[in-house]
């Protein structure tokens, strides 16, 4: 596990330092960090064949912010009902949006995309993005999630991969 956090922050300082570039000079650096716990549950579960599921995220953050130390904490939850997944769409790419609540009551959406690899049997997502609206608007977005342990071989029969949770990490810059 420490060798797959030592790659995790070697991984949040590249891709940082890919999202400084003139269009985000405006914000200042380290707005806000974050850590994570993130959770992911499936209904049915996940299978190796595509089928609709149900997918509800749960993550809880704990925040840094010098853009405004009143902003702690900061939880994302959200159902997404009829998606069609499978096992074999967990190291996808994508994009999409989402919200995170904070601890003040604000908001920040997020328009993101994604890319996703398996490094020593973990599944590590790497998000950049922006937030369209809301709270630090305007502002950079890297989010690293770590999801280890996964157990793919329920993706294999009933009742199917029905969770997963990792840790992860938030930088707005």
């Amino acid at each position: 596990m420490r060798s797959i956090r030592g790659l995790l922050a070697v991984i949040a300082l590249i891709a940082s330092s890919l999202l400084l570039s003139p269009a985000s000079a405006h914000a200042a650096p380290g707005d806000l960090t974050c850590t994570e716990d993130e959770s992911v549950s499936y209904s049915p579960g996940l299978l190796n064949t595509r089928r609709p599921v149900d997918v509800t995220v749960h993550n809880v953050l704990s925040c840094t912010s010098l853009a405004d130390p009143a902003v702690t904490r900061g939880q994302v939850q959200a159902t997404i009902r009829g998606l069609d997944r499978s096992c074999t769409d967990l190291a996808a790419s994508g994009s999409g949006s989402y919200t995170i609540t904070w601890n003040t009551g604000e908001t920040s959406t997020i328009g993101y995309s994604r890319s996703a690899n398996y490094v020593l049997g973990t599944l590590v997502i790497v998000e950049n993005g922006t937030v369209t609206a809301g709270k630090f608007a305007g502002d950079s977005v890297l989010h690293v999630v770590e999801l280890p342990n996964l157990d793919l071989l329920a993706c294999l029969a009933e009742p199917g991969l029905t969770s997963i949770s990792g840790i992860g990490s938030y930088v707005f810059t």
